[in-house]
């Protein structure tokens, strides 16, 4: 005769069940440090930029890296909320490259092939910004002053332009070699990360550019300021560095070997990443790049967006 389980003996055996269940959904759903948050989005690995509200924009710059020769097709911006839910959030855009909000929600996106920048309302609805001597636009910001600064690529200058549409040319230097990505710290100043060989310029709000860094891989994406450092992205190398106000480089995310494997910040790979920004929290920083690992560098779509956990 088999002995009776008491009705207290028989809630235990459940709870217990129960919790090695949990604990066995919690060593198979292990949270990596960087982790694919959006795979094979359709357009090009253009700029990236998180509203207040957490929502990722990546801009589509086109299919192919060479295609801004008057052949890049009308592109769209993707919007993505936090919980990784895609939709257009606005399109006829001539190759979007470089984007950043304003303190109202605007959205300022560059037009590499169509020489513009273009201003989004928070509801979508788009005009034409800035369009006076700009060339290849790509890296953009909205200071203090609520003045738009850009990066133009073309020629090598950096371009202001006020609220009320007027422009002027802000910074030309030998420094700046297709001027790329630009940020600004809390004093004012502008950090430029170019596209045509390693440096990252710092420039005075005067308009003075120096050498800040060198990033290894001589070919830089776009790069972030928060608390104190630069976030810069290495394109070739496939990784992302950290620059303190000094010009100290320390490695931050990436093995350096091309691929798009998940893991540990500076065991997991990417492929050819182009720019970075953080969620409101901080939590995470986002980073979009190309999907294709196989093919040349120079096919943009799709475009994988990643996170990287900073808590």
């Amino acid at each position: 005769m088999k002995p009776l389980i008491k009705s207290h003996q028989y809630a235990l055996i459940i709870v217990c069940a129960l919790c090695a269940c949990t604990n066995a959904d919690q060593t198979t759903q292990k949270e990596y440090e960087v982790e694919t948050f959006v795979a094979n989005l359709y357009g090009g690995t253009g700029g990236l930029s998180v509203d207040h509200l957490g929502n990722v924009y990546s801009s589509d710059f086109g299919p192919v890296l060479g295609s801004v020769q008057g052949l890049t097709p009308e592109c769209k911006i993707f919007k993505i909320s936090p919980e990784g839910h895609t939709v257009v959030f606005a399109d006829s855009i001539k190759g979007a490259s470089g984007s950043h909000f304003d303190s109202e929600g605007n959205l300022f996106q560059s037009n590499i092939a169509g020489r513009t920048i273009s201003k989004i309302t928070p509801d979508g609805r788009k005009n034409v910004y800035a369009q006076d001597s700009l060339y290849s636009p790509v890296g953009v910001i909205v200071n203090d002053d609520n003045d738009l600064v850009v990066c133009n690529c073309g020629n090598n200058t950096l371009r202001k332009v006020k609220p009320d549409g007027t422009s002027k040319q802000f910074v030309k230097s030998d420094l700046l070699k297709c001027p790329n990505g630009i940020t600004m710290d809390l004093s004012g100043n502008y950090y430029v990360s170019n596209f045509y060989d390693s440096s990252v310029v710092k420039v005075t709000s005067a308009g003075e550019a120096s050498i800040l860094a060198k990033i290894p891989g001589n070919n830089n994406g776009h790069l972030i300021f928060r608390e104190g450092l630069l976030y810069v992205v290495a394109r070739s190398s496939h990784q992302i560095y950290k620059v303190t106000m000094a010009g100290e480089i320390t490695l931050f995310a990436g093995s350096g070997k091309r691929g798009r494997t998940n893991g540990d910040r500076l065991s997991a790979s990417f492929n050819y990443p182009n720019d970075l920004d953080f969620s409101p929290d901080g939590k995470f920083l986002y980073v979009n790049e190309e999907a294709d690992t196989l093919s040349d560098h120079r096919i943009l779509t799709p475009t994988v967006v990643r996170r990287i956990r900073m808590e």
